[in-house]
C-alpha cells in the first residue's frame, strides 16, 4: 500500500510486542462434524457395520470386546468405578472404502489447522474402538505417548442412537465441553486434543456411544515443538495489564489486523486460523479481565489519488508515454475513507453495529499494511482541471477491542440509531445497568447532534429513545431528554412516542413543554406541531383544557410568522447551535384544519378567529382556492359545530371569492398561436425565438444552429415554460431545432378549471350555519351556484 493516511498505534509498542510474540497458531483442541459417504467398517466376528450402527451389532460389538483398563503410573488396572467402558483392539479392525481417504484427509485437516500443526507433517493411526454403554464413563485423565511423535487423541463417533457421553477437555484454566453424539447416518462428529490436556468421558445417558479414537502423531524430530497444547497463559495477564492502562488520551479503540482472509459472512472468533486464533484466545481471556468489549470486524479502506508511474512521475492525462492506465500507482493521497463493518462479538453474536471509523492511530501491528496490494483499483480519466486519478479499495480482517464503557460513546459517535438499539438490548438483560446507559446516551445526544455523520439517523434514534424512556419510568430522565434534545430537533417523525415519554412529567411541566416545543419548532414543523397537539390531547391522562390551551395560543401567535416564511425545501440550515436542522415545511390544509380543532376543543374562539384573520390576509401563503377549502371540507367532517364560528365563516368567504375571482366563467379557448413571451436575452437567437412566439399563424419554427446554441433555446423554451415542444432534427450542417407550439397553458387552465368547480360543488355543501349563515353568505351560494352551471 502506498502512502497510507491512517497512522498506526505508535503509542501501543508494549502491546504490539505481547501480541506479536504469540507465534505459535492453534489451540488446545478443535471439534466439529462432518456429513461424508460412510467408511466400510468391518470388525473380526462381527462383519460389516451398518449405520447408524444397530443395536443388534452393538451388542455383538460388546460380546467380542474387552473391558478397557486405564493407566496409574507404570500400572495398567481394571476398575469400572474409574473407566466404564469396552474397547476392540484395531488389529481386529479393517476401515476403508471408496470416500473414506478423502473422508480422513479432511478430519486430519481439520485437526491439524485447529490445533496449530503443518498438515504434511501430521499423520494418525486407529488405536480402538470404544464402546460406551448406558452408565458408561472414563474418569479426568492424560493421555500417554503410545507412538513416536505422538502429540494429540483423535476422537470419531460413529453414528449411533444415544444422549450424553460429553467429551470435556481442559488445559490451563480453560475447558471445552463437546457434545460427541452423531445421530444421522451420515455424520461423524470428531474432536482432537492434544495429549498432554486433562480430559474426561461424562456418563452415557441412554442408548450407545461408539468411538473410533486415532493417536495423532508427528514425525519424532518435529514432535517436539508441538508435543504439548499452545499455552500463552503467561501472555495474558500482562495483555490485560497493557489493556487495564487504556488511559483518556488513548485512541478510543485498537485494531489488529489478522494475517488471513476471511469472508464477511465467515469471519467469527471460531473461524480464525493458526496465530490468528492463538491471538484471538489471548485477547478473549485478557479482554475479559480487563473488562474490555471484543469483536472481530472487517476494515475497509478507500483511497483516491493522484495517478503516477512506478518510477514516481505523473500522468497529466494527455501524455503518459503511450502505456495504458493498468500501469499507473497511487501516488498522493487526495481523499480517504476508512471504516470497519461486519461484526463479529467473542461470544458468537453478531451485533448490528453497522460502520464505525477507523481513526488514526487505532491500527496495530505498525506496518501491517506495507506493500499490501488493492482488492480493487479503477483508474479514472482526466477530466477538466483534474488529471488522472487512482481509486483503490482494501478490506482486511481484525480484531477490535475498546474498554467496555467506552462502547456507547462509540456507537454513538458512529450511528445514533445504532447506539440507541444497543442500550435497548442492554436495558432488556438488565433493566438498572440500561437505564445508567441510557442517561449517559442522553447526555452525549447534544454533541452527536452537531456531527453531519449519522444526521439520517437521528429521527429513528430520537423515536426509539423515546419509547425507551417510557418504559424507563424516569421522569427527570425523560424531562431532561425532552428539553435538551426534542425541543431543538423535532420534526413530527417521534409524534407516535411522545405522548408516552410526557406522561412522566407533571401536568402542567408537560403544558410548558409542549408550549416551549410551539414556539421553537412552529415555523419549520407546523403541520407537526399540530399533529402532535391533537395527539397528547386524545391521551388518556392529558386535558384538553388543562394542558393544551398555552400551546394553542402560542400556535396562533407563530402561525403569521409560519406563513410569511418560504419553505426550504431540500435546504439544510444551519442554527445559531450549531447543528444540522430540518427543512422548512408550509402550513397546509391539516394543519389549518388541525389547529381550528384544537382551538375549539380548547375553547379559544378569539384565538380561532385572529388565526383566521391571518389565513385570510395572506392569499398567497395559504391558497384560498386550495388550501382553504381543503382545510373547511375536514373541519365539516371532524367539528360540525365550527361551521357556525365566526372563524370558519371568514374562510368559507375567502375560498368562495378566490375561485369565483378565477373561475366564475370557463376559460375562453385561444384565438391564434400567439404565445407569451418574456425571455430576458436579445441575443440574435432569443429575437428569432420571440418573433415566432409573437407570430399568430406560425405553428412550427425552424432554427438551424450549432449544438450550444440549440442547448440555449431549449433552456429558454423549457426555463419560461413556453407552450411549444422542441427536436432537433439531425440532418444538414448545423442541425435544425424544430419547434412547435401547443395549447398546454389552455390544457393547463382548464384542468385548474375542472378542479375549481369541484371545490365550488364542496364548498356549496359545507356553508356556515348557525348566526353566521347571513344574507351574504346565501348571496355566495347563488354565485357559486351560477359559476358552476356556466356554459363552456
Amino acid at each position: 500500500m502506498t502512502d497510507f493516511d491512517i497512522d498506526y498505534a505508535s503509542g501501543r509498542r508494549p502491546l504490539e510486542r505481547l501480541l506479536e510474540s504469540v507465534d505459535r497458531p492453534g489451540d488446545y483442541c478443535v471439534h466439529g462434524r462432518l456429513t461424508v459417504p460412510m467408511p466400510r467398517l468391518e470388525v473380526d466376528a462381527v462383519g460389516l457395520l451398518s449405520f447408524p450402527v444397530p443395536e443388534t451389532q452393538i451388542l455383538a460389538l460388546i460380546g467380542v470386546a474387552d473391558r478397557a483398563p486405564y493407566g496409574r503410573g507404570e500400572e495398567t488396572l481394571l476398575d469400572t468405578s474409574v473407566r466404564n467402558c469396552l474397547q476392540i483392539d484395531s488389529s481386529r479392525i479393517r476401515l476403508d472404502g471408496a470416500a473414506w481417504d478423502k473422508t480422513f484427509c479432511r478430519l486430519m485437516h481439520a485437526a491439524a489447522d485447529g490445533l496449530g500443526c503443518p498438515r504434511e507433517r501430521l499423520d494418525a493411526r486407529l488405536y480402538k474402538l470404544l464402546i460406551y454403554e448406558t452408565g458408561g464413563f472414563f474418569t479426568e485423565h492424560r493421555d500417554t505417548e503410545k507412538v513416536d511423535g505422538m502429540v494429540a487423541t483423535l476422537s470419531v463417533s460413529l453414528p449411533v442412537s444415544g444422549a450424553g457421553g460429553e467429551l470435556v477437555v481442559r488445559h490451563g484454566d480453560r475447558a471445552a465441553t463437546i457434545d460427541m453424539s452423531a445421530v444421522e447416518p451420515s455424520e461423524l462428529a470428531y474432536a482432537a486434543f492434544y495429549a498432554d490436556c486433562a480430559h474426561e468421558t461424562r456418563p452415557v445417558t441412554e442408548g450407545f456411544r461408539l468411538s473410533l479414537v486415532f493417536n495423532v502423531f508427528m514425525r519424532p524430530e518435529d514432535s517436539k515443538t508441538y508435543r504439548r497444547a499452545p499455552d500463552y497463559t503467561d501472555l495474558v495477564e500482562p495483555v490485560a495489564k497493557e489493556l487495564t492502562a487504556w488511559g483518556e488520551d488513548g485512541p478510543d479503540k485498537l485494531v489488529w489486523l489478522l494475517e488471513h482472509d476471511y469472508s464477511e459472512a465467515g469471519l467469527s472468533f471460531d473461524t480464525l486460523k493458526n496465530t490468528d486464533a492463538a491471538v484471538g484466545g489471548v485477547l478473549k481471556r485478557a479482554a475479559k479481565r480487563a473488562d474490555c468489549a471484543l469483536h472481530a470486524a472487517i476494515v475497509h479502506i478507500s483511497e483516491t489519488g493522484t495517478a503516477s508511474y512506478a518510477d514516481g512521475t505523473y500522468y497529466d492525462g494527455w501524455d503518459y508515454r503511450g502505456g495504458d492506465h493498468a500501469e499507473a500507482v497511487l501516488g498522493e493521497v487526495l481523499d480517504g475513507q476508512y471504516w470497519l463493518d461486519s461484526w463479529a462479538s467473542a461470544d458468537g453474536g453478531r451485533p448490528e453495529f453497522g460502520e464505525i471509523v477507523l481513526e488514526a492511530g487505532e491500527l496495530l501491528p505498525a506496518g501491517a499494511l506495507d506493500g499490501a496490494a488493492p482488492d480493487e483499483q479503477r483508474v479514472h480519466e482526466a477530466s477538466g482541471n483534474a488529471g488522472v486519478t487512482v481509486e483503490r479499495a482494501y478490506r482486511h480482517a481484525a480484531i477490535v477491542i475498546w474498554p467496555r464503557q467506552r462502547t456507547l460513546d462509540i456507537l454513538t459517535e458512529a450511528n445514533v440509531a445504532r447506539a440507541v438499539a444497543w442500550v435497548g438490548s442492554c436495558m432488556a438483560r438488565n433493566v438498572e445497568d440500561g437505564c445508567a446507559l441510557l442517561a449517559r446516551l442522553v447526555g452525549a445526544w447534544p454533541e452527536t447532534a452537531r456531527r453531519y455523520r449519522g444526521l439520517e439517523n437521528d429521527a429513528q434514534a430520537r423515536s426509539e429513545a423515546l419509547g425507551l424512556l417510557a418504559d424507563a419510568g424516569d421522569p427527570e430522565l425523560a424531562s431532561r431528554f425532552l428539553r435538551e434534545v426534542m425541543q431543538t430537533r423535532f420534526d413530527g417523525s417521534e409524534n407516535s412516542r411522545i405522548p408516552g415519554a410526557l406522561a412522566l412529567l407533571a401536568p402542567a411541566d408537560a403544558a410548558e413543554w409542549l408550549a416551549g416545543l410551539v414556539r421553537g419548532r412552529f415555523s419549520r414543523r407546523p403541520g407537526a406541531v399540530l399533529e402532535l397537539l391533537l395527539r397528547v390531547g386524545a391521551t388518556p391522562g392529558f386535558g384538553w383544557r388543562e394542558t393544551l390551551p398555552e400551546s394553542v395560543r402560542a400556535a396562533v401567535t407563530e402561525l403569521p410568522g409560519a406563513l410569511d416564511l418560504s419553505p426550504d425545501q431540500g435546504v439544510f440550515a444551519w442554527t445559531p447551535g450549531g447543528q444540522l436542522d430540518v427543512p422548512r415545511r408550509p402550513v397546509g390544509a391539516a394543519a389549518i384544519s388541525d389547529l381550528f380543532v384544537l382551538s375549539w376543543r380548547c375553547g379559544l374562539n378569539e384565538e380561532a378567529e385572529s388565526a383566521a384573520t391571518a389565513i385570510c390576509a395572506r392569499p398567497g401563503k395559504a391558497t384560498p382556492e386550495r388550501a382553504v377549502p381543503a382545510s373547511l371540507k375536514s373541519l365539516a367532517e371532524r367539528e360540525e359545530r365550527i361551521s357556525g364560528s365566526a372563524a370558519y365563516r371568514s374562510l368559507w368567504r375567502t375560498a368562495v371569492d378566490a375561485l369565483l375571482k378565477r373561475s366564475a366563467r370557463h376559460p375562453e379557448a385561444p384565438q391564434d398561436w400567439v404565445i407569451p413571451a418574456n425571455l430576458g436575452c436579445d441575443c440574435k437567437h432569443c429575437r428569432q425565438l420571440a418573433a415566432f412566439c409573437a407570430d399568430p399563424d406560425a405553428r412550427v419554427g425552424r432554427f438551424p444552429l450549432r449544438k450550444d446554441l440549440r442547448q440555449h433555446l431549449h433552456g429558454q423554451i423549457d426555463g419560461h415554460r413556453l407552450d411549444m415542444s422542441h427536436v432537433t432534427e439531425r440532418r444538414g450542417s448545423p442541425f435544425t431545432l424544430v419547434c412547435t407550439k401547443n395549447r398546454a397553458s389552455y390544457e393547463r387552465r382548464l384542468e385548474e378549471y375542472a378542479e375549481d368547480v369541484e371545490w365550488m360543488r364542496t364548498l356549496m355543501r359545507i356553508p356556515p350555519t348557525g348566526d353566521a349563515a347571513d344574507d351574504t353568505v346565501a348571496m355566495s351560494l347563488r354565485c357559486l351556484e351560477e359559476a358552476i352551471a356556466a356554459p363552456a
